[in-house]
Formats: C-alpha cells, structure tokens, sequence
C-alpha cells in the first residue's frame, strides 16, 4: 500500500519516485572541505541515527561514489561547474534521486524541476525560526522543526513539477510564506541547509522519512516509532535509576547568549529552573561583542536588534535560585566585525599564523592593550550587572600561531590580573581545554597551576568525548589531587563538534564525574536538544 501511495504522489510531484535497485548505498556530497564539510558530516551522523549507511564524498569522488547511489544529498552547490552538472545529469538519467540544500544554480534547479528566486537576508531578527510542514506525506515527516536561519536562496516548484512541502515561520509562530522544502520527482530542495542548533531528533527523523519514502527497506516508519518506543522506556527505567546528589552543581552553557526562545528569557528560565540548572554561562561578551550597551566592547547586532541580553537574562532568572555567569571570550575575535578586525590590527593586537603568515582572528595575550580591553570590560561589566560570576573562556593562544618561549607564563599572569578584577562574591571560573597537560605546549594553558596558585575558583574542562574509557582518562588527570577535583566543574559536550550524546550517555558522564570527586558538570550547550532529548530524562533521578 505504502509503495502505491509513494507512486501516486510521485504522478503529482509531491515526492520522488520509487525506482531504485537494492541494496545501494546512500551518499552525502560536501563541495568544499571546510564549513560545508561540516554540514555534511552532520547529514551522515543524522542518516546514521536512523541506522541508514550514508557514505561521505567530495566532488572528486561524486562520479564514482554515485554509481550505486540510490540517493545523493548535495551541501554547498551553489555554482557546481559544468563537469559536476554533466555528473548529476547522467546521475538523474539513471534515476538517481537528488536532495540540495542551499544552492542559487539555476542548472541544478533546472534539473531539480524547481525555479530559483534569489539570495535574501532575515529583515528581523527570527524570521524563518521553524520549518513547518504542510503535508503529511511521506509517512514520518515531523510537523514542525525549530531552525534559526538568517538566509535564505528563495524558491518554488517549476509549475506541475513539484510541491511546497513545508514552509517557513518566524519565532512567533507566524507563517513568512516562504518555502523551506519542496519536493518533485528528481528529489527534494532545502532552500538553506540542516543546522545542528538543536531538534535534532526531528532532522534525524526528517531524513529518515525522505529516504525511507524511495525505499521502505533503509527507513520504515513503523519501525522507526517502535525503535523510539523501546529507546524511551529504556531510558527512562535507567534514569528512574538514578541518585541526585545534594549541593551538585548543574551548569549549563548559552553559546548563543540569547537562550533557548530569543526574545523569550522567562521563558528559557522556566525551562532551566524545572530541569534543576543551578548555574548559566551565558555568552554576552567577547574582545569583539557585546550583547548589552558597553562602552569598552564594541555592542553586537544582536543587542541592536534584541536589546540588553545580560539584563533580560538576569531579570528573568530573579527568583529562580538559577546563579548566572557572565561567559566572555577572551583572545578570541571571531565574533567581531570587519571594521573591527580592522581597528585590532591597526592597533597590532592580532596574532600570526604560523602555517601561512596571514593575521589571524585571534588577539595576542601578551599585548598589553589587549589584556587592559579585557580588563576594563570585566570592570565595567560588574559595574552594570550583579552577575553571580565571570566565566572567561578562550583564556588561551591560538593554537596556529606564532607565540614566544614564556607563552604559558603569559596566560597565567593574565588569569591572575583577571583574578584581582573579579569582586566577591562573584564567583571567578574558566573553561580549559581538558587535555593536561598537552595543552601546556599546544596552547600555553597551564590551567592545573591556576588551581595550585588558587587563581579561580572553578575550572571547567571541556572533556568533550563519545568515548567514556576517554572521558575517564580525562577525570583520572582531574583528581590527581582531590582539592583539584573539588574546584572542578566538568565539561560534558552533548551537542559539541567532538562529541554528540544521548541521555544515557550524559548520566553515564555525570555518574562517572562524581565518582573522582568533581563538583558538578556543565552540559553544551543550550539548545533544544538539549531542553527535549536531555533534560527530561536527568529530571527523573540524575538532578
């Protein structure tokens, strides 16, 4: 019947049609190495999660790799040269099925049966925050999945070659009209490309339906919902479980510095506050931003657009017993503007690359001027706002450049200028690369000395890892010395680069963290995988 249903729609160009051989694999292509190789190998891990082999090529391997495709998804194509085109034509001519994200060529869109509309850019802030689907076929789309994109290459279906399959709706839950999806018979169109800022059960869900509507035997969603059954229950009998344990901190970081609803603090607060969070590193400042009215960081389109982050955020978390830390990053300016990468380099505060020369976005921690801007921020910062702590991160060099003999010399004497700036009782917290003592020689961050020296309160390694046996090599350096361990607060990277994990494997973290003795975790990051996949699990028992 399914096979009957997928045929019809392919007749109207609601979906692909259903005329592969078996047993192929499915390909993920990335046109470049660098970010939309990134996106790529999120698709893979997505298709993976719903047990579909997914085989990652670059543009070279595209002609071989596609020989037994049964679907092809291509990141980055915005302008595929014309021998990639002659590639996916003949790809096509053999009924192969494409999905594109994010392109403006009109050739691919030719090929797609879809007609570009050209590039645009968020007019607000939040335009297209959900996809919402308007159809319920294939069978498992999810209704609804939140996505902040700020751009998008605007399209529509050739006229009686496909359909709108979802469109997007700003934060507010108010349809734009534009598309987000569409579907015809040569496959599907994304008219940006699958971020992994949370929902990522949805997205995994979401291309698990497209596959599994061209063949049934890689995605069925029967069994998908059966699989998911007995996943929940499991987790949910193991974390039922589970002890708390009295005076543990939570933490959570906010890389956004926005929360999980922007616009909407109270109503990430709530969210927090019922997940037992005690404490929040909330990003709002760095060498180049800041997300409130500062007069020492240059203010961030973000506060233009949003208003006063750290205010709205400290309001909404009166009353809650939620201590918030104020997240800054130190010598790091990639969140600065153009103009003012500009202004640092004029004022030779940038580093060098060492690989190619090139100035760097990173600032130089020996650079005098450098370290009274940061000084004066967290002078000023305090003056403003009764935040509970100041969480410095990026307390370090960047790892390409070039850097003298003392250069762990100079972040610690950095830490301990830090040190006298921060006013109790306000806590005094860095994040560190977990890796000690490597990261003494990678990146001058003697940060095992800042605890001898008793120059912050809490570290807060980032032990980002899928592996537990790793994981535990890394609280095994921690608790060397059990004064150490209890001034440790361990980084647990759910949905980091490094490391993406499920519920059971966040408990297993904690469990493991408080066996050497650590004062708590802190989770990355706050996203709504985060908020749906991970807290209502460690609210069973864990906290």
């Amino acid at each position: 019947m399914k096979r009957f249903l997928c045929l019809f729609a392919v007749l109207f160009g609601l979906v692909p049609s259903l005329l592969w051989g078996a047993g192929e694999k499915v390909v993920v292509v990335a046109h470049d190495p660098g970010y939309y190789t990134s996106l790529a190998k999120h698709v893979q891990r997505w298709l993976k999660g719903e047990d579909i082999p997914a085989a990652l090529a670059t543009p070279k391997e595209m002609s071989a790799a596609l020989t037994s495709a049964k679907v092809a998804f291509l990141v980055g194509f915005n302008e595929p040269s014309a021998a990639e085109m002659k590639i996916l034509r003949e790809y096509r001519a053999r009924n192969g099925k494409l999905v594109v994200f994010y392109s403006a060529s009109p050739q691919l869109a030719s090929l797609m049966g879809v007609k570009p509309l050209g590039y645009v850019t968020a007019s607000y802030p939040g335009q297209w925050s959900q996809m919402d689907f308007k159809v319920n076929f294939p069978e498992g789309l999810p209704r609804n999945i939140l996505q902040t994109s700020t751009v998008l290459q605007r399209a529509i279906p050739e006229p009686g070659k496909g359909r709108i399959m979802a469109t997007w709706s700003d934060r507010n839950g108010r349809s734009t009209g534009e598309a987000a999806w569409i579907s015809t018979s040569a496959g599907y169109w994304m008219t940006h490309v699958l971020l992994a800022d949370g929902d990522e059960k949805l997205k995994s869900q979401l291309l698990g339906a497209l596959v599994g509507c061209l063949d049934p035997s890689l995605w069925n969603y029967k069994t998908y919902q059966a699989k998911e059954a007995a996943r929940h229950q499991s987790y949910r009998n193991f974390a039922l479980r589970q002890i708390p344990r009295k005076g543990e901190i939570h933490a959570v970081w906010d890389h956004s510095g926005c929360g999980l609803y922007p616009g909407n603090w109270p109503r990430t607060m709530k969210v927090l506050q019922e997940a037992r969070v005690t404490d929040l590193f909330v990003n709002v400042a760095g060498a180049g931003f800041a997300h409130y009215p500062s007069n020492v960081l240059p203010r961030s389109k973000t506060f233009e657009q949003e208003g006063d982050q750290l205010r709205a955020c400290l309001a909404a978390a009166r009353g809650t017993g939620i201590r918030v830390h104020a997240w800054i990053l130190c010598f790091n300016a990639t969140r600065a503007t153009p103009s003012r990468l500009e202004d640092f380099k004029r004022r030779g505060w940038r580093l060098t690359s060492r690989f190619n020369g090139q100035l760097s976005e990173y600032l130089d921690p020996s650079n005098a001027g450098v370290r009274k801007h940061l000084l004066d921020a967290i002078d000023e910062l305090q003056d403003k706002y009764p935040v509970h702590g100041i969480h410095l991160d990026f307390v370090r060099w960047y790892e390409g450049s070039v850097r003298p003999a003392n250069a762990a010399e100079v972040i610690t004497r950095f830490v301990a200028e830090a040190r006298r700036h921060v006013r109790r009782p306000a806590w005094f917290t860095t994040a560190v690369l977990g890796k000690y003592p490597t990261c003494i020689a990678s990146v001058g961050q003697d940060w095992d000395s800042w605890l001898r020296l008793n120059l912050v309160d809490y570290v807060v390694p980032m032990d980002y890892s899928e592996s537990l046996s790793q994981f535990e090599s890394f609280l095994q350096q921690h608790a060397q010395n059990r004064f150490h361990a209890r001034k440790t607060i361990v980084g647990i990277g759910v949905t980091a680069n490094e490391s993406r994990l499920d519920a059971k494997a966040v408990i297993d973290q904690i469990n493991l963290s408080r066996k050497y003795g650590t004062s708590g975790v802190a989770l990355f990051d706050l996203d709504t995988t985060l908020e749906k996949q991970i807290f209502p699990y460690l609210k069973l028992g864990q906290w």
